[in-house]
């Protein structure tokens, strides 16, 4: 009786360490750590360029900028979505059928937006390296001109 007795005492134990632990993890800042860096879909701008090219339809290309910066030169085929608007945007965008391909000057605002984009279950991104400063250094095709386009509804 007694070794049943301490095989029920440790097994009580170690199920109030395992809780005591999953709690710990759950209420405190713990939960936010990453232990493994969560990767981003990266693309070199040449090689979505060719990939959009052959099927466009494959894709939602967005110029996260302002309006005032999509203006003054933008990578051909994006529309310009700023990342300001994506909260009332956001819905339109597709969950699945389609890439979304994002896009800003240097890439550091179209890595915010895909991580908010990310942070809402969306898991077909696409950040375009370096944005549209690599895409010009690459010789990829720049229009000018405000945008038409608002988020496309999708079917």
């Amino acid at each position: 009786m007694g070794s049943s007795r301490t095989a029920i005492l440790v097994a009580g134990v170690a199920f109030v360490c395992v809780l005591g632990t999953a709690l710990a993890i759950y209420l405190t800042p713990l939960k936010h750590f990453d232990l493994v860096q969560p990767g981003m879909n990266e693309m070199d701008p040449a090689a979505f360029y060719k990939a959009y090219s052959a099927d466009p339809n494959q894709y939602l290309f967005i110029d996260v900028r302002t309006t005032t910066q999509y203006a003054a030169g933008h990578a051909q085929g994006a529309v310009n979505i700023p990342v300001a608007d994506f909260v009332d945007e956001m819905s339109q965008f597709p969950k699945s059928g389609k890439e979304i391909a994002l896009i800003c000057s240097d890439g550091r605002l179209a890595a915010i937006a895909y991580g908010y984009l990310e942070d809402h279950g969306f898991t077909n991104l696409i950040h375009i390296e370096g944005g549209l400063q690599n895409w010009t250094l690459e010789g990829l095709p720049v229009g000018e001109g405000q945008s038409t386009s608002t988020a496309p509804a999708v079917k």
